[in-house]
């Protein structure tokens, strides 16, 4: 599946050049749960002609960190914002039967709020193998101001793309960007499996400790 998204990937850029890396940012970023690492990376191979490093730095900048972060951004308010605004209801109504209540979001949220979680969203997202939508759902979870989420979103993205960007032209090989991409991919996808783990975890405890006692004041 990778194989055929990566050759097509290729072509459009190859075609549509830099808008063809800003709507790989925004399809990944809100519908599919494609490698984000590839566009850039791609972009950088076939875009970027440069002899010398300077060269290279000056137009992987502009031609696709500045771009390609700017799409990114725009398109992870989707998910931003239906994690803002649908969230809380959803919590509400629903969080009884996961044993989650919304006072218990709200103090998380409390912590979440003491002026370093745009720092949080700036690394998480300047990281290749964090899934971008995951930074996104957990800071409209957690009502981030959506200034500071855009501002620092930008910050975090501009190394992640300039850095993907700079590999690309400086592998110079689609097998081997397929690689790299394959792997980063499968390093997300563990990132993700782990997430959902650890919240399941934490469910059944909470589910398994409840019983108990409710067992132990029947018994008593």
């Amino acid at each position: 599946m990778l194989d055929g998204f990566v050759q097509l990937l290729f072509e459009l850029i190859q075609q549509h050049g830099v808008l063809a890396v800003m709507l790989g940012m925004v399809i990944e970023e809100v519908f599919v749960p494609i490698p984000s690492p590839i566009i850039p990376m791609a972009a950088g191979f076939l875009l970027i002609e440069a002899a010398t490093v300077p060269a290279a730095v000056v137009k992987v900048l502009f031609i696709i960190a500045i771009p390609a972060s700017i799409a990114s951004v725009l398109s992870s308010y989707f998910v931003f914002g239906a994690a803002y605004y649908g969230g809380p209801p959803i919590i509400k109504k629903y969080g009884k039967y996961l044993d989650v209540k919304w006072e218990e979001v709200q103090h998380l949220e409390s912590h979440f709020d003491s002026g370093r979680e745009k720092y949080y969203v700036a690394l998480f997202r300047a990281v290749p193998i964090v899934p971008l939508s995951l930074i996104s759902g957990s800071a409209g979870l957690f009502q981030m101001d959506w200034r500071e989420y855009g501002i620092w979103s930008f910050i975090g993205m501009m190394p992640r793309n300039f850095i993907l960007g700079m590999i690309g032209w400086w592998v110079g090989s689609e097998k081997y960007l397929e690689r790299i991409a394959g792997l980063i991919d499968s390093l997300s996808t563990l990132i993700i499996v782990t997430v959902i783990l650890a919240v399941g975890s934490v469910i059944a405890y909470r589910k398994a400790r409840d019983l108990y006692i409710i067992l132990i004041e029947k018994s008593a």
